[in-house]
C-alpha cells in the first residue's frame, strides 16, 4: 500500500490558509455572478440585462425580437444580445 503524508500544520497556519481560500472562492463567485459572455471579442447581454438598460419590460422585449427590431443569439437555450448591436440600434433610432 501507498503509504499517507501526513501534513505537519499548526493550527494559526492551518486557519491563515482557509481563511485565504474561502476569500479566493467568494472572489470567484462574485466574478461569476456580474461577468458578463464575452465570444469572438463581442460583449453580450441577457434580456434582464437589456430590460434594465433600455427601461422596458421583458413582454416588450419579447415583442421587439418577434418583429426583429432587436438583433439576438440563442446559445444552449439562452437568448443573448450583441452590446454593439444595441449601441447601433440607439444611435439609428434615438432622437434626442
Amino acid at each position: 500500500m501507498e503509504s499517507v503524508k501526513h501534513l505537519n500544520i499548526e493550527a494559526d497556519d492551518m486557519q491563515a490558509m482557509l481563511s485565504a481560500i474561502s476569500g479566493v472562492s467568494k472572489g470567484i463567485k462574485e466574478v461569476s455572478q456580474t461577468h458578463k459572455p464575452l465570444f469572438g471579442g463581442e460583449h453580450f447581454l441577457t434580456s434582464k440585462d437589456v430590460c434594465e438598460r433600455l427601461y422596458i419590460s421583458p413582454r416588450t422585449l419579447r415583442d421587439y425580437r418577434d418583429r426583429r427590431i432587436i438583433p439576438y443569439t440563442q446559445f444552449a437555450g439562452k437568448i443573448l444580445y450583441k452590446v454593439s448591436d444595441l449601441e447601433k440600434l440607439l444611435d439609428e433610432h434615438y432622437q434626442e
